[in-house]
């Protein structure tokens, strides 16, 4: 790929009509986009209630601030941070050159749906910036079609997913987890296999595991390993006749009792009758 170029610039593209939203029923209207490369001088001052959509940064490269009500926030290269409908945006420029990407979105949704997400108020860090994504999202918002409009939708849930963390986590913590799940994928039917086997195999304390892993997956390994039991007992309820005893034991289940306990309590009905509709 060849080197980008990075000489001081302001690139953008909005819809058509920026304060129109467009006539085909979505949960956001995409408004604009953009790539900045501002020098060390630059200050964006707009005050409260001058935009009224939601605003999204990804910081590329070198370091800025924005303000968040009333107080400066430092942000560095792979921090992303947003701005709700009608908030005052106040940026500064701290590096030579500071370089974010910026996606808009409008709708009478667009504020909760941002919160939805419950990312933080105040800067936080997401990794290197999908640069792809956002191009991505430049081609469709120039094509304008019903089907363009839908796909920007989904590249920007992509965007806010990426922001979350990825399951490629070179961290000492992402790969504990990442190896922790892939046991767990591998041997859920295995009905001893529980949260102190798992930190036993891992060679690692077991609440420390515990800690690691609803950190990042915002579930116990406990939690983890019995949501793959009952997705999978699931599918076999659906998908084939196979006896109570035997959907429980490939699934981890030693008991059926308690199998088909673990069941009403997912789905509010027993095994056979969610399999019978």
């Amino acid at each position: 790929m060849p080197e980008r170029k990075r000489h001081p610039g302001r690139m953008g593209v909005h819809r058509a009509d920026p304060n129109t939203l467009q006539n085909i029923p979505l949960p956001i209207y995409p408004r604009s986009l953009g790539n900045f490369l501002v020098p060390g001088d630059y200050v964006e001052l707009v005050p409260a209630g001058t935009k009224n959509f939601v605003q999204f940064f990804w910081c590329v490269d070198g370091e800025g601030e924005f303000e968040l009500e009333g107080t400066p926030v430092t942000v560095r290269a792979g921090d992303c941070f947003y701005h709700l409908p009608m908030e005052p945006h106040v940026h500064r420029a701290h590096s030579n050159l500071w370089e974010y990407r910026w996606v808009a979105f409008d709708g009478p949704f667009a504020r909760e749906f941002m919160l939805s997400y419950q990312y933080p108020r105040a800067a936080f860090h997401a990794g290197a910036c999908p640069h792809e994504l956002f191009l991505e999202l430049e081609t469709w918002m120039r094509e304008m079609s019903p089907y363009s409009w839908r796909q920007m939708v989904a590249i920007i849930c992509a965007l806010l997913a990426r922001a979350g963390g990825r399951n490629d986590d070179t961290t000492r913590e992402g790969r504990v987890v990442n190896e922790a799940i892939r046991v767990c994928r591998e041997r859920f039917s295995d009905p001893d296999l529980n949260v102190n086997r798992l930190a036993d195999e891992l060679a690692m304390d077991r609440s420390t595991l515990r800690r690691i892993f609803k950190q990042k997956m915002c579930m116990t390994p406990s939690d983890y390993l019995a949501k793959l039991r009952i997705q999978h007992a699931l599918s076999l309820l659906e998908q084939t006749r196979l006896p109570l005893a035997e959907v429980a034991d490939r699934s981890g289940f030693s008991d059926v009792s308690y199998f088909c306990r673990v069941i009403r309590r997912a789905v509010g009905v027993s095994p056979g009758s969610f399999r019978a509709h």
